[in-house]
């Protein structure tokens, strides 16, 4: 692991302004984002999908956030604090339109609610009954980023791993100003070839500070007349449960636009957290009945010390941070429930250790004790390991081959 003279050194070299521009920028995601979670359930179709919007009044146009769900169950979503209104409905044609037949609900928000506010344990109940004006907001598709104040997030935009949206950058924004990268909308999922019917699609989860960029070798390797490959781009500074609903979210909706059958999830680093924090939410709503493997890749399934000395030592404190301190509670309960029924965890890890500065058994920036965290063997289908490093393992040719055949055998 690094030494807490290592993380100091690292501090003073980050440099005052990221530390400004981060404290800032929390402030300002306080300032504007408050979260509400609950139940929402249906009378005549809980198998049916739900979608989830807030508004600040019943018969405004502008929607402030929007969330699909494949089925009735627990909801959970970050929206604006000016936000007052949720209303829900079975979208029962697929066509992210609401229509007078559909089960629906309106549920008034807490007084209580408002930026930097968590409100649990709300619940609403859609039926085919009218309680309210109608909505008067249209096509979702459409509306999506109409509201100055929403966030556009990707879903399925068109993109190559040359996009200067992938930039070192770019990526360092996503670690340093991490609302500020979803304001400016770099974050959802992108699709580096058309999309194909017929092809399953394969995601590429980056790790801290990363991008879809470090999946050049492994996206190229795919045989592209089975499978196309995504890639997930995230602000990667933002607690690692956040970054696991997110992706939960935007899976739920390419899936209810897209009705794809099968899917596969390679993960690094920090990515494989993100992943399993998506798992376990799947586990515990019994959706995502698509997703047939989950690849990961050097993951620090145990945290890292590192992460410690910065929420203790650090000038501001980058949230995620939090999540990574071993004894956090997003990692103690990251295995509470094994990965979905029918999805394989393929569990690879690199031993190779180059660092200048630490020891250890190390792949050079993640321990072996973490990247082999009991839990997580006990839950995968298999566990490997390389005489890679932390990042030469993305591009080595065994690697690289044995991604590949898993892939191929589902």
């Amino acid at each position: 692991m690094i030494r807490q003279w290592a993380l100091l050194l690292f501090f003073s070299m980050a440099g005052c302004t990221n530390f400004s521009a981060l404290h800032k920028d929390m402030q300002e995601s306080r300032s504007q984002l408050g979260r509400i979670a609950g139940e929402a359930l249906s009378e005549s179709c809980p198998d049916c999908p739900i979608v989830l919007v807030t508004l600040e009044k019943p018969d405004s146009a502008h929607v402030h956030t929007y969330r699909v769900y494949e089925r009735a169950g627990a909801f959970s979503l970050f929206t604006r604090g000016v936000s007052r209104y949720l209303f829900a409905f079975n979208d029962l044609n697929n066509d992210f339109q609401f229509q007078e037949s559909e089960p629906h609900a309106w549920l008034r928000l807490p007084e209580s609610f408002g930026a930097g506010a968590q409100i649990e344990n709300l619940k609403l109940t859609l039926t085919p009954r009218a309680e309210r004006p109608l909505p008067a907001f249209g096509n979702l598709f459409d509306l999506r980023g109409a509201d100055s104040g929403s966030i556009d997030v990707q879903l399925g935009t068109p993109a190559h791993l040359g996009d200067p949206r992938f930039d070192d950058d770019i990526a360092g924004i996503g670690l340093w100003q991490p609302w500020r990268f979803m304001k400016e909308g770099y974050a959802g999922v992108y699709f580096l070839d058309e999309y194909a019917p017929g092809k399953t699609p394969v995601l590429f989860v980056h790790g801290i500070n990363g991008s879809p960029r470090s999946f050049a070798m492994l996206a190229g390797s795919l045989d592209r007349s089975r499978f196309q490959p995504w890639v997930l781009y995230y602000p990667s500074g933002f607690e690692l449960s956040a970054m696991g609903d997110g992706m939960f979210g935007l899976l739920s909706e390419l899936h209810h636009r897209y009705g794809f059958n099968d899917l596969h999830i390679v993960a690094h680093s920090m990515g494989g957290l993100v992943s399993r924090g998506y798992l376990k939410t799947c586990a515990g709503t019994d959706t995502c009945r698509y997703l047939r493997s989950f690849i990961s890749i050097s993951s620090p399934f145990g945290g890292h010390e590192a992460a410690r000395s910065g929420v203790d030592y650090a000038p501001a404190v980058i949230p995620v941070w939090r999540s990574m301190v071993p004894s956090s509670r997003f990692l103690r309960t990251l295995f509470a429930e094994p990965p979905p029924a029918g999805v394989a965890h393929h569990l690879l890890f690199g031993y190779r250790n180059n660092a200048v500065v630490g020891s250890g058994s190390s792949d050079g920036t993640v321990s072996l004790s973490s990247q082999l965290r009991p839990e997580a063997q006990n839950q995968a289908a298999s566990v490997r390991g390389f005489d890679e490093d932390h990042m030469s393992i993305l591009d080595a040719v065994e690697v690289l081959g044995y991604i590949n055949r898993l892939l191929e055998a589902r």
